[in-house]
Order: C-alpha cells, then sequence, then structure tokens
C-alpha cells in the first residue's frame, strides 16, 4: 500500500463520504477504482470520522496469508473494540481458548485450524462483537483480494485446495452480514475482485460472496476539489507562487485530478527548487511518465494484464495468450484521439492478427472497462479512461498517437 495523503490534505471526499455513509445503512459495499485513486484514503476518513452509532475498524489486509492469520488480527480488532466491561473481557477469554489462542501483550496467537474450526473461530469472532455492540459494526477490509490471492496461492504450494479455502472466507463473512442485522461490510483492494473470484470459483464452484453487496466506484476529484488541493500544496510545499490559480490548473489537468499524482509533482517539483511555470510542470509529468525508474509504479498497468486475463486464445489454428490480444486493443486504443467503436476496434485488431472473433473483442473491450483502462460513451464506443495513463502507455509501447 502506497503513503498516504495525510487527514489535512484529504479534499473533495466529503459528499462521497456521506453517500457511502448512506448506503451502509442498509448495505454493505464493495469500492471498485483504479490504483492510486484514493480508496484506502477513503476508507481511513471514514474511520476517523465515524459517526455517532458507528464502531468501524480498518485492517489492510496486505500481509495476511492464511485463514488462521486473517483470524488472528480479527480477533485482535474485536477484543479493541469489545466494551471495557468484565462480562465481556470474560466472553473474550473464554472464546479465545476455546480456539486453543493466546494472547501476549495485545498480540493474538491461534494454532493453524483445520477448515471446519478456522471458520468457527472466523464466525465466531465477529458475532462477539455483533453481539456486544448496540451500534452499527463496520469492517472496512483493505486489500481482500490481494489476501484471497496469497491464501490461494500459499495452500496450493502446501497441496491443499487453496481456491476453495479463500473462497469459503468470503461465504463465511456473507453468511455472517446476513445473520447479524448490524454488521456491514466494506470490500476493497489494488486488484479487481471480479478477477480474482473468477480464478478462485473456476467451473465447479457457484460461490457468489458479494453480489448482494452495492458497488461504489471512487473517482478522480472534481475540478474544484482538486484545484484547491493543489493550491494548498503548493503554498505549503513552496509557498505563496505567482499565477498560483494557473499552475495549480495545469497540475490539475496533466494529474487527471488524482491526488497522489498532484502530490507527487508538487513535491518533487519543490525537492528541485525549480520555478513553477505550465513549461516546468509539463516536462516534471513527462519525467515521470517516461522514466526507467518509474517512480509512479506504472508498469503495474502492464505487468498485471497477463494475471489478469490469463487464458489462451485460437488464432488461424494457433494457441495465443489472451493478454497478446488485450495488450493490441489497448495500443489501437492509445494512438487513437477519438473513442472508438466495437466494430473498429475489432477491424483494426484483424488487420493485425487474424481474429476471425468478433464477439471475443466485445467481451475484452467490456473487461477492460472493468478494469478500468477503457471507458465507454453513450454510443458504446470505448478510449482510455484516464489521459494520464494513455499517455504512459504510448511512452511505455513506444506508440506514435
Amino acid at each position: 500500500m502506497s503513503t498516504q495523503l495525510a487527514p489535512k490534505n484529504v479534499f473533495g471526499r466529503d459528499n462521497l463520504i456521506k453517500r457511502i455513509w448512506r448506503l451502509l445503512m442498509k448495505f454493505s459495499v464493495v469500492f471498485t477504482a483504479e490504483r492510486r485513486i484514493g480508496k484506502t484514503t477513503v476508507m481511513q476518513k471514514m474511520q476517523t470520522e465515524a459517526p455517532k452509532g458507528a464502531v468501524v475498524t480498518y485492517l489492510d489486509l496486505e500481509k495476511i496469508d492464511s485463514p488462521c492469520r486473517f483470524v488472528e488480527v480479527l480477533l485482535e480488532e474485536v477484543n479493541n473494540l469489545l466494551p471495557k466491561t468484565e462480562q465481556a473481557k470474560n466472553m473474550f477469554k473464554k472464546m479465545l481458548r476455546a480456539f486453543g489462542g493466546s494472547e501476549i501483550a495485545g498480540v493474538i496467537k491461534i494454532p493453524e485450524l483445520d477448515r471446519a474450526n478456522w471458520q468457527s473461530a472466523l464466525e465466531k469472532t465477529i458475532a462477539a462483537i455483533c453481539e456486544q455492540q448496540d451500534a452499527m459494526v463496520i469492517f472496512l477490509f483493505d486489500e481482500l483480494p490481494y489476501m484471497l490471492q496469497k491464501i490461494a496461492v500459499r495452500e496450493k504450494q502446501q497441496g491443499e485446495n487453496g481456491d476453495h479455502a479463500a473462497l469459503a472466507i468470503l461465504d463465511s463473512l456473507r453468511a455472517m452480514r446476513a445473520e447479524h442485522r448490524n454488521l456491514r461490510m466494506v470490500f476493497a483492494g489494488s486488484i479487481g475482485l471480479h478477477h480474482v473470484i473468477d480464478s478462485l470459483r473456476g467451473a465447479d464452484f457457484a460461490s457468489q460472496p458479494f453480489n448482494e453487496m452495492e458497488t461504489v466506484e471512487i473517482g478522480p476529484l472534481e475540478q474544484a476539489d482538486a484545484s484547491a488541493l493543489a493550491i494548498h500544496l503548493l503554498q505549503e510545499e513552496m509557498g505563496e507562487c505567482a499565477c498560483q490559480e494557473e499552475v495549480a490548473g495545469e497540475i490539475v489537468k496533466l494529474t487527471d485530478r488524482v491526488p497522489f499524482y498532484i502530490e507527487r509533482v508538487i513535491m518533487r517539483l519543490a525537492f528541485n527548487e525549480t520555478s513553477v511555470t505550465p513549461a516546468t510542470i509539463q516536462q516534471q509529468v513527462q519525467d515521470f511518465l517516461t522514466s526507467d525508474s518509474d517512480h509512479w509504479e506504472m508498469e503495474h498497468f502492464r505487468k498485471r494484464i497477463p494475471i489478469y486475463y490469463p487464458g489462451t486464445i485460437d488464432l488461424a489454428g494457433n494457441s495465443q495468450p489472451e493478454a497478446k490480444l488485450v495488450m493490441i486493443i489497448l495500443d489501437i486504443l492509445a494512438i487513437e484521439a477519438n473513442a472508438q467503436s466495437i466494430d473498429q476496434v475489432y477491424a483494426a485488431t484483424k488487420a493485425r492478427i487474424p481474429l476471425t472473433d468478433r464477439e471475443l473483442v466485445i467481451d475484452l473491450l467490456r473487461k477492460l472497462s472493468l478494469d478500468h483502462y477503457l471507458t465507454c460513451d453513450d454510443q458504446k464506443r470505448y478510449s482510455f479512461r484516464f489521459p494520464l495513463i494513455r499517455q504512459w502507455w504510448i511512452y511505455a509501447q513506444g506508440l506514435t498517437a
């Protein structure tokens, strides 16, 4: 997880968070967004500014690689959230003993449990806090998809069925949401949850572990909020500067109104003690996009494609990676100034490779939209969702726009 903006620098998320709180009164929620947009910032701000009548806990699950470790982390959080009464303390100790666990200086350890026992431990842990609280209990699960992938990989390496263990966690969480009226969850992560579920589920496992949850897309800041953030950071890092609103506007335009990129550009300008003009801003953004040091970790957008699209396709009798076709489609759309129709993308693809399956192109365009590479307009024409990512793709692929 990347370093987050300080709370004082979180601009433009108040109305979004108010809408999320309204949703959480009735539903649990899945956040969808591209990486760096600010999902974690939103979750942490929700925890810090939770309304009266809500007990909120944020958990970063990125480093968890087993169901038992997940239960341990939950137990630690639940222990902190339980009422400070002797009854609650005794109940927790009794529950911990039942799992064979121990607590030392607030750190909880339980032995490796088989599936039936860790599922029971998971469900009893969540039930404990729900039953001891009159308030709404809200778990903010950050990097949940990444945890599921790590569990699947680890258990496969041990010769166990990690796919089913990871999905069993989701099924248990769903069962708990259905059982407890005062329980809500927020799922978020930098890996597409739909990809993780598809890869875990396979053809013979019909789990639908979050289809009763509402989806909320976390997007870039609104123009006014992005400008306010840029002006605030400019003043904080560099003091007053000439043409401040013009400078902030240029930064906002070139960073697609994404707080992470706005902050990084201003910090680099301040570090270099560069005079801040539209020209120096443009040069700094270009340096970020073209540097092999990859300070913004943009290579992620290419490296994840074979992971997201692991299948194969038939091209004139030859089996080829599906990821190859995805890259071609993105190349085609990167060099087009205007949004392209399905037929235009299909025709351009056929001109490059011997493809005869139009439905495959339609399906991949839809998936690329879900993965936030692309967006489509009301005429079903596709283009890159973020101009910044499109420009990086052009540089990274050696294309000519």
